[in-house]
C-alpha cells in the first residue's frame, strides 16, 4: 500500500472517530436540554426510595448486587446497565420504563400483551423503607427502546416520517402532538404519562428495533404534564396547602406544598412528584370513558371533580427528521 493511500485511510479513520464523538456529544447535550426543560415545565416523575429498593430487590433476585438500599448510586446504575445489556435493552443505567417492564414492576409498551398493570408497581410506596441518603428519590425515564416503539406506532398511523432511532426530537414531538389532538390530549413537546399510557393501550405489535435505538445511553424524562400539575395544585389549595399559582408548572412553591402534603399524609417526604403522591391527591393514571388520562377523581371530603388530559414536557434539539 503506498503512502498516499495510507494517508487517506488514516484521515478517514480520524474523521469517523471525530464524527462519532460529535454525535455522542450532541446526544448528551440534547438529553441535558430535555432534562432541564422537563424540570421547568412538566414536572418529572420520580420513584420514591422504597420503590427504588423494590427495583434493587428484583435485580438482586436476578443474581446482581446493586448498591445502597433505596439509592440509585453508581453501583446500582452499573448493575441496571448490565441487566439492560443482557436483555437487549438500551443500556441507559437509568431507572427507565424498559427496566420496569422487564422486572415486572409495571408493563409499558408491551405490544399485544395485556397485563393490565401500566406502572401500577409504582403506585404504592412505604415510608418506613425510605433511605436518608436519597430522599428525593430517583427520576424515571422512558427508555430509548420504548421511544422507538412510539415512533414506529406514530409512523404506522401516518403521523411520523422520520427515523426509528429512539431519540425524542422535534419531529417525534410534532408527530406525537398530532396523535394527542386526535385523542383529546393536551399538546406539548415532551413525553408525559398521559401520552405514554394512551400509546401503551394501543397494544400494537412490538417492532424489531434498529440497532441505533438499542445502543442509546439516555432515555427521555417521564413527565406528569401541566394538566396533571394544575390538578395537583388545585387539590393542594383545596386542602389548605399553598402551592403557588395554578399554572401547571413545577416551581419552588409547588415543590414545598408537595413536601408538606407528603409529610401530613405519611408519604415518603421526597418533595418530588411521585405516583403515590398523585394518587393520594386523587390524580390518577387511569383513563376515563373518553380515553383521557389523569382524570382527577372526586375526593370524599369535597364535592368538586376535575378532568385532565396530561401532556407537554420537554424540548430537544435534534436533526431535521426527528
Amino acid at each position: 500500500m503506498n503512502r498516499l493511500n495510507t494517508s487517506h485511510l488514516v484521515a478517514a479513520a480520524i474523521a469517523a472517530v471525530l464524527m462519532a464523538g460529535t454525535a455522542q456529544s450532541n446526544e448528551r447535550e440534547a438529553a441535558t436540554a430535555v432534562q432541564n426543560a422537563q424540570a421547568r415545565i412538566g414536572g418529572q416523575v420520580y420513584a420514591s426510595p422504597s420503590q427504588v429498593l423494590r427495583v434493587q430487590e428484583k435485580l438482586r433476585a436476578d443474581g446482581r448486587n446493586p448498591g445502597a438500599k433505596g439509592q440509585w448510586d453508581d453501583k446500582t446504575r452499573a448493575e441496571a446497565r448490565d441487566y439492560q445489556k443482557a436483555h437487549g435493552m438500551a443500556p441507559t443505567g437509568q431507572l427507565d420504563t424498559s427496566l420496569l417492564s422487564a422486572l415486572d414492576i409495571g408493563d409499558v409498551m408491551e405490544g399485544e400483551k395485556d397485563s393490565g398493570h401500566f406502572l401500577d408497581g409504582l403506585l404504592e410506596s412505604d415510608s418506613e423503607e425510605s433511605s436518608p441518603g436519597s430522599q428525593q428519590g430517583t427520576p424515571i425515564f422512558v427508555s430509548p427502546t420504548h421511544v422507538a416503539q412510539i415512533q414506529h406506532l406514530l409512523q404506522d398511523k401516518g403521523f411520523y416520517n422520520g427515523s426509528i432511532d429512539g431519540l425524542w426530537g422535534e419531529g417525534t414531538a410534532a408527530a406525537a402532538n398530532k396523535y394527542r389532538r386526535e385523542h383529546g390530549l393536551e399538546v406539548g413537546e415532551g413525553l408525559d404519562i398521559a401520552l405514554l399510557r394512551a400509546m401503551n393501550a394501543e397494544r400494537a405489535p412490538v417492532p424489531k428495533l434498529a440497532p441505533g435505538a438499542t445502543a442509546r445511553t439516555e432515555g427521555v424524562p417521564l413527565a406528569a404534564g401541566p394538566t396533571a400539575l394544575r390538578a395537583l395544585q388545585k387539590e393542594l389549595s383545596v386542602q389548605g396547602i399553598a402551592a403557588g399559582n395554578i399554572d401547571g408548572e413545577w416551581g419552588d412553591a409547588t415543590q414545598r406544598a408537595v413536601s408538606e402534603f407528603q409529610q401530613k399524609h405519611e408519604l415518603e417526604p421526597t418533595g418530588t412528584l411521585t405516583l403515590p403522591t398523585l394518587a393520594a391527591l386523587g390524580v390518577d393514571i387511569a383513563q376515563d370513558s373518553k380515553g383521557v388520562a389523569f382524570d382527577a377523581r372526586e375526593a370524599p371530603e369535597r364535592q368538586s371533580k376535575e378532568e385532565q388530559p396530561s401532556s407537554v414536557a420537554t424540548t430537544e434539539p435534534t436533526s431535521e427528521d426527528r
